[in-house]
């Protein structure tokens, strides 16, 4: 009788160390999940940061070459040539509207750079605080 109850005391503490130990790898686990999906994010941010600064380097080109355009642009009002003064004032109008365009789309695009430098601060913040890394390996 003792044997049967030191057989079913030894078989419940073994039952509670492999319960324990699947926690704990659960835990490890969900840990691991979790620092994966943050590392995906950032870089699925600083590839878009990427193409975002580049995307605005040849806005940034455009619009300095709209704003130089538009500072050249001189309008001669001239009585004695009124279709030619409206023409030129209207090519001005539209000089001067496509680069506000310009100035708005860089202005744009320069919020979204820093949107998503500070997405990515936040991230990386939040992985330092994790302090955990993960090891990928591959089977072969």
């Amino acid at each position: 009788m003792e044997k049967n109850y030191l057989t079913g005391l030894f078989g419940l503490i073994l039952l509670f160390f492999s319960l324990n130990m699947n926690a704990q790898s659960l835990k490890s686990m969900d840990q691991q999940k979790a620092v994966l999906e943050l590392q995906t994010q950032l870089k699925t941010k600083q590839i878009s940061l990427e193409k975002e600064k580049l995307k605005n380097a040849q806005i940034l080109q455009r619009t300095n070459n709209l704003n130089n355009k538009s500072n050249d642009t001189d309008v001669t009002l001239n009585s004695a040539t009124p279709n030619s003064s409206v023409d030129q004032a209207k090519d001005a109008v539209r000089a001067l509207k496509r680069t506000e365009s310009a100035n708005r789309d860089l202005d744009k695009s320069n919020k979204k750079i820093q949107s998503l430098e500070n997405d990515i601060q936040r991230i990386q913040a939040k992985l330092q605080k994790m302090n955990y890394t993960v090891d990928i390996t591959t089977n072969n």
